[in-house]
């Protein structure tokens, strides 16, 4: 609530003193979706083997705005990216974009108010997304690169319109109608009850014409927020358990002519508290994973073809699957474009940092599990007419035996469970003779995922929308 009324003064007052005005566009749309899930059941009687088949409908319309401005002055800049919607019981919704800030500003030096994204992910991890919700201090260098600052971060999970706005309808759905079998987390904590925690970091970009390269450090303190933010139940005012995690990050991004080459590596460190183990000889589970990402691909003006891969460490485990160090833990957005991925089986692939705090499930529904995952995306883009699709798997690293938790391709660490996802999606834009509404357009995206024949289940879903941009 805090934050809506924060952005609401930023959306309404600031534009009103500006002086320039830069390129924007705001969007009016009525926007449908709808989701078909089936999965085979095993009857739940021990003598009988049949398997039924489960299934489960839901479908939506509403009226969606969304916008993206800048309105600039000398020292003072502001960037409004949101989205905005009516839900069928009337009650207005709105998720702040990428960028939502006000920036005070000289020729080098930037200090920012709100949601300010990150840099860095390039390619097929661009919908990996992920940012600051606080205050941003940042330096340009011109060529010698860009300085950034982290000051403040109430980390939220970085929460957007096309990974969240509909997963608690979804997953409340699914719970009510005792869909899966899998625990269904609840939604986000009661909004009333405040829970502490903070993440800060430091980043540095340097980008010529043929190379770019960065490195980000970040630490988030867990304090009371999240399922595991006070293992040890001590009630000590606001301060949890002091669980932490930070991300130390290097990226390099090759670029020659249309070929493009994007590596990064992830070292994810900090603790989980818990009670004293004698086998770990310690009163915490130590997080020491590590997470590589990789991209291939050529583009140019028009389109894009990359293929990429990214690929967690495990737990450390005992050979009875005790866990002993934590591996990889991810933070920012949910990484796939996929809105049945994203909104309706809630799957990441590792354990990850969400809306509701830190983590780990091993299942297929609202999974946080190590798997690497893999696959293409391919976009059109010229004048009127933009087309994406794309293709990709996840394979679950192996959780059952003793590990050392080390970065490993080798066939003994991988399951033989898998399950795969698919996206095709189209925008059609069509001029129109109206000065104040110069376009309307059409947005149609189809697609969905499924699983290996064991666990035999599988979602489709449309979303659909129509309007005008003005």
């Amino acid at each position: 609530m805090r934050r809506v009324l924060v952005y609401s003064i930023f959306i309404i007052y600031l534009p009103l003193s500006a002086v320039d005005k830069n390129s924007g566009w705001k969007q009016i749309s009525w926007y449908g979706w709808g989701l078909g899930a089936g999965q085979e059941k095993q009857d739940s009687s021990e003598s009988s083997k049949e398997r039924t088949y489960q299934e489960l409908r839901i479908n939506e319309s509403l009226f969606h705005s969304s916008l993206d401005q800048n309105f600039i002055s000398e020292h003072w800049s502001l960037k409004i990216q949101g989205d905005g919607f009516v839900s069928p019981e009337s009650k207005f919704r709105f998720y702040s974009g990428r960028d939502l800030f006000f920036e005070l500003k000289n020729q080098i030096l930037s200090l920012s108010l709100g949601r300010i994204s990150e840099e860095g992910k390039q390619s097929s991890f661009r919908d990996w997304a992920d940012g600051t919700d606080g205050i941003v201090l940042r330096a340009n260098f011109r060529e010698w690169g860009k300085l950034r600052v982290d000051l403040f971060d109430f980390y939220s999970g970085y929460q957007l319109f096309e990974k969240n706005a509909f997963k608690d309808t979804i997953l409340n759905t699914k719970r009510i109608n005792s869909y899966s079998l899998d625990e269904i987390p609840v939604g986000n904590f009661n909004p009333e009850e405040y829970r502490n925690r903070y993440r800060g970091g430091v980043s540095y970009r340097y980008e010529s014409s043929f190379f770019e390269t960065g490195f980000r450090f970040q630490y988030l303190n867990f304090q009371n927020w999240g399922r595991y933010g006070d293992d040890l139940q001590i009630r000590t005012e606001s301060s949890g358990d002091r669980d932490y995690l930070t991300h130390s990050t290097i990226d390099f991004h090759w670029k020659w002519n249309w070929f493009h080459c994007f590596l990064s590596g992830i070292l994810a460190r900090g603790q989980d508290k818990t009670g004293w183990n004698r086998i770990r000889n310690s009163g915490n589970i130590p997080i020491t994973g590590e997470a590589i990402l990789f991209s291939l691909g050529f583009e140019n003006s028009h389109w894009k073809l990359y293929t990429f891969g990214f690929l967690p460490d495990r737990d450390r485990r005992k050979e009875n699957g005790e866990i002993l160090e934590l591996g990889f833990v991810g933070i920012g957005s949910n990484p796939s474009p996929v809105f049945a991925t994203n909104q309706s089986l809630d799957f990441y692939p590792s354990a990850w940092v969400t809306e509701r705090g830190l983590e780990k499930q091993f299942s297929l529904q609202s999974g946080k599990r190590q798997a690497a995952w893999s696959g293409i995306n391919f976009e059109y883009n010229k004048s009127l007419i933009r087309f994406r699709f794309f293709l990709a798997s996840y394979f679950y690293l192996r959780e059952d035996s003793g590990c050392s938790g080390a970065l490993t391709l080798s066939r003994d660490s991988f399951q033989k469970g898998y399950f795969r996802e698919v996206m095709f999606q189209t925008n059609l834009f069509f001029p129109t003779e109206d000065e104040r509404v110069p376009l309307s357009f059409l947005k149609l995206t189809l697609g969905g995922w499924k699983s290996d024949p064991q666990t035999a289940q599988k979602e489709f879903f449309f979303q659909i929308s129509s309007g005008v941009i003005l």
